[in-house]
């Protein structure tokens, strides 16, 4: 009898874990990563997740050998859907970007050289290859209510700031208003 009663729980508890794990499949949210591992050769994205992955993706640090380096450090909030600050100006060099996840959704910080609009594809998604042809980078997407830095050498000039992540209503973080600009002064030596 107790053997029956242990079988029956190991199934509910199995079915239970099948049922949870379908449930939260596909949620509509995407990831979009800008390294060279999610941009095939057609500029299409390997890099997507469930809205439940991408909230749930946890701080992958960027630079962390250069941080030693590094001559400045700022610290910005990622919200929902808004830089804060939105503009910023550093010297240029190695500088570390301390970000905290203020907002409920997964947000990313990437970094367009050069300034300006992110490019798009006909259909408005962003344009991955025009990106990476364009020497884009990032701090890769990590859940609320976690912090991470980013340490990139940034050359004098002018950097868009940007998230592609596509919100559960289809739109990206960018269409919503996630953009800024980072100046990167040439220092005076």
């Amino acid at each position: 009898m107790r053997h029956q009663q242990r079988v029956r729980a190991f199934i509910t508890a199995f079915a239970l874990t099948l049922v949870v794990t379908a449930c939260g499949e596909d949620e509509g949210a995407t990831v979009r990563e800008l390294d060279s591992e999610s941009i095939s050769a057609s500029g299409s994205s390997s890099g997507s997740a469930s809205a439940l992955t991408a909230i749930e993706r946890l701080c992958e640090p960027v630079g962390e050998d250069l941080a030693d380096q590094a001559t400045s450090n700022v610290e910005v909030q990622l919200a929902d859907y808004a830089f804060i600050p939105d503009n910023l100006t550093v010297e240029a060099g190695v500088v570390t970007f301390a970000t905290t996840n203020i907002g409920n959704e997964a947000h990313e910080l990437a970094f367009l050289p050069g300034g300006g609009d992110v490019p798009t594809t006909a259909d408005g998604a962003p344009d991955e290859q025009a990106l990476a042809e364009a020497g884009a980078f990032e701090l890769e997407a990590y859940g609320p209510g976690q912090s991470c830095d980013a340490t990139f050498e940034l050359l004098p000039g002018t950097y868009t700031t940007f998230c592609i992540i596509t919100a559960p209503d289809g739109e990206t973080h960018y269409a919503k208003g996630m953009k800024g600009t980072v100046t990167a002064a040439q220092t005076s030596n």
